[in-house]
């Protein structure tokens, strides 16, 4: 009798956002509320229509300028805020429900959530008692947190006397006291020296995701974190979805199709009819074109072609990898309509 070898379970949504607007009121002076005390305010616009979804065991990024609708977008992942419009899912329930708090933990750079006075020990064990954590358990699991984020030498001195570092690592360790499958990280590594900063992202990745095969989504405004750490990318501005895609390939949407930097000699063309010439440079010994493909499908092999009947000869071809940090700069730039940064956009 043969055995049946059933096929592995597909990855679920672990956060799934749809149609997501918010929105708050203005915030208005003194003078201005003395000359129309009854006027209502004007709303601003934190979120429009957002809509991505985080597969269970990513490590996905929220990538946007300050401003643009991250916190926000946490915020209402966690319940602390409500939607006007579109829902918020974690594992299929809606944000805010009363079953969620052990399911998710935040990380966020807020010390002012800390009691500045009690120790690091005694700040974790009165929010494990906020979780339900009693007894043996409790101090079992804040040891092994405090251990976890390389606090435990420190267990006992003052929240006030700890670094920014040691501040966000006791911050990861609070969200971690129910061991949650999902947690969200807002600005991790802020206020960080790069040292600092270098050692929290290799935790994070290392220990937390891989070893640990948390489900992080993590806000950001730092491209090289971004790019260092996540599997995937989502970036915002404005309130707007832009883009969404590995770092990878949002790198070669911003050069809108395949670019390649040819080194040629001889007789080279100053417009070619299989590709687009981006930019030329000449040298003594050879000339450089940076050509964008006229089809990403059809390959090199047309642009060689033709360059080659008109005398050239090809020395080096290599595709150009454009900087992340060019791309997200057209990303979030106002120029027409965020959804020509969609998956599937033109």
């Amino acid at each position: 009798m043969t055995a049946t070898v059933s096929a592995p379970a597909a990855a679920r949504d672990a956060v799934l956002v749809a149609g997501l607007f918010k929105s708050f009121p203005r915030k208005r002076t003194v003078k201005e509320i003395a000359r129309a005390p009854f006027r209502r305010p004007e709303r601003v616009e934190a979120l429009r229509g957002v809509d991505f979804a985080v597969r269970e065991g990513e490590l996905v990024g929220l990538l946007g300028p300050n401003g643009a609708g991250k916190t926000t977008l946490l915020k209402i992942l966690c319940g602390l805020v409500l939607p006007e419009k579109g829902r918020a899912e974690l594992f299929g329930v809606p944000a805010g429900d009363p079953t969620l708090p052990d399911r998710l933990g935040l990380v966020h750079g807020d010390e002012r959530s800390f009691y500045w006075r009690l120790t690091a020990r005694e700040n974790l064990d009165f929010f494990a008692r906020l979780h339900g954590l009693s007894g043996a358990a409790r101090t079992a699991r804040v040891s092994a947190l405090l251990e976890k984020v390389q606090l435990g030498s420190d267990a006992n001195r003052r929240f006030s006397d700890f670094s920014s570092g040691m501040k966000q690592r006791l911050a990861i360790a609070r969200a971690l006291l129910a061991d949650p499958p999902i947690v969200l990280m807002d600005e991790p590594t802020r206020s960080l020296d790069p040292v600092s900063a270098a050692v929290q992202r290799e935790w994070i990745q290392e220990e937390l995701h891989r070893r640990d095969g948390k489900t992080i989504l993590l806000a950001t405004h730092n491209l090289r974190e971004a790019e260092a750490l996540c599997d995937r990318v989502v970036v915002i501005a404005k309130g707007e979805l832009r883009a969404e895609g590995t770092p990878e390939e949002l790198r070669h949407r911003g050069l809108g199709g395949v670019v390649y930097r040819l080194r040629l000699a001889g007789t080279v063309p100053a417009a070619l009819a299989t590709g687009q010439v981006l930019a030329r440079t000449a040298t003594d010994d050879a000339v450089e074109l940076l050509v964008r493909l006229a089809k990403d499908d059809a390959g090199l092999d047309p642009v060689l072609r033709e360059l080659v009947a008109g005398g050239a000869r090809i020395l080096a071809a290599e595709p150009e990898e454009p900087e992340l940090e060019t791309v997200f700069r057209e990303l979030v730039e106002d120029r027409g309509s965020a959804a020509a940064g969609k998956p599937g956009a033109p």
